[in-house]
């Protein structure tokens, strides 16, 4: 198979990882909570009160991997070498499973509690130091993908910011921040393949060449 047929299945499942399952599976979590109430209680809350822990570590799987796979992908396609972009990627998977992993109940779990929240600070701060970096090596190589990039992710930044002032941190806030970060992975995936700077093709091309060369040998 080659490289733009393996492209255009692996864009099809993460459109339908990102875009439908994750955050329709976010939404069907967040109804184990009191009364389905999306107001209340979080994820968290909903994991180590509401007997859904194994349905939250699932959660965590499933956005790491779609995470971690997308954003390697597209540092992959757009030949982003950045040792510290690697170590910020890797930082925030890891800590989100280890988080999902340990049950937030402080009066049960003192310790265990504070490490997850401890390590719910670290994966934030992870996400976004990745985010931004591979963001901003686009500075000098397509500076109109800079800027479509970063307008989206502002956009996306201020909602957040709008719902967080309002409702504070519940379900309705982690399902929309889930989805918003799945959709801005995806949008930036489409950027990437219009870019005119960037030539993924010529990547994909590239390494197809290369294969062939390979199995010669």
């Amino acid at each position: 198979m080659d490289g733009l047929k393996k492209h255009k299945i692996k864009k099809i499942t993460f459109g339908i990882i990102g875009l439908v399952i994750i955050p329709f599976y976010s939404y069907c979590f967040s109804l184990n909570g009191p009364k389905g109430d999306l107001i209340l209680v979080t994820f968290s809350q909903i994991g180590a009160r509401y007997g859904a822990i194994e349905n939250l570590i699932l959660w965590g799987i499933l956005s790491s991997f779609f995470y971690f796979s997308i954003i390697d992908y597209m540092i992959y396609l757009s030949d982003t070498k950045i040792p510290i972009l690697k170590v910020f990627l890797s930082l925030s998977c890891l800590s989100l499973l280890i988080t999902v992993f340990l049950p937030f109940a402080p009066t049960m779990f003192p310790i265990a509690s504070e490490t997850h929240n401890l390590l719910a600070y670290v994966t934030t701060v992870a996400i976004i130091l990745t985010l931004l970096t591979f963001l901003f090596s686009f500075w000098n190589r397509d500076r109109n993908l800079f800027y479509k990039s970063f307008f989206l992710l502002l956009v996306i930044i201020l909602v957040l910011i709008f719902l967080f002032i309002n409702y504070g941190v519940n379900s309705l806030f982690q399902i929309i921040l889930s989805t918003s970060l799945c959709l801005y992975m995806f949008l930036e995936l489409c950027f990437l393949e219009g870019s005119s700077k960037i030539d993924i093709y010529q990547k994909l091309k590239t390494e197809d060449e290369r294969e062939e060369i390979e199995d010669l040998f």
